[in-house]
């Protein structure tokens, strides 16, 4: 039995799964890391690297326009940080829209008289006050929100 091919870095497996050179173009994780440090975790959370141009532009999708000028304004000490990765000039663009968070759960419905009735009557013989009532509690939000629940 032969012994497998050496790994390969994510990189190079990348490069020829991905068609016309993307894989190239994408900001390695040092880079990543790199940009983190440099910016900070409050900017780092508003703009992200998407691409390392050939020409050493490092494109970055920036979320807001207070933050698009902060680094605008910021850009020549992040270039020069960011030099030895290859990056000499910054490029940014409007980060897409993150879509819309799904509206809530509908509340669901309370318990009928009846329905809460049956309930206390399963937790009548717990004797401790504090521990009935806690039970009533979880039963009525799982009897609630339960798929057996019929209306």
């Amino acid at each position: 039995m032969s012994r497998p091919d050496k790994p390969k870095k994510l990189g190079q497996a990348l490069a020829g799964a991905l068609p016309g050179g993307v894989a190239a173009r994408l900001p390695g994780p040092g880079l990543l890391a790199a940009w983190r440090a440099a910016v900070g975790p409050l900017v780092a959370s508003r703009g992200r690297p998407v691409r390392l141009d050939p020409d050493g532009a490092l494109v970055v999708a920036v979320r807001g326009a207070a933050f698009r000028q902060e680094l605008a304004l910021a850009a020549p000490g992040l270039v020069a940080a960011l030099a030895g990765l290859g990056v000499r000039s910054l490029k940014l663009i409007k980060a897409r829209a993150a879509p819309p968070p799904p509206p809530p759960e509908p509340e669901p419905p309370p318990l009928s008289a009846g329905e809460l009735a049956e309930l206390e009557a399963m937790v009548a013989g717990v004797r401790d006050e504090k521990v009935r009532q806690a039970l009533l509690a979880a039963m009525s939000a799982q009897f609630r929100t339960g798929p057996d629940r019929h209306r």
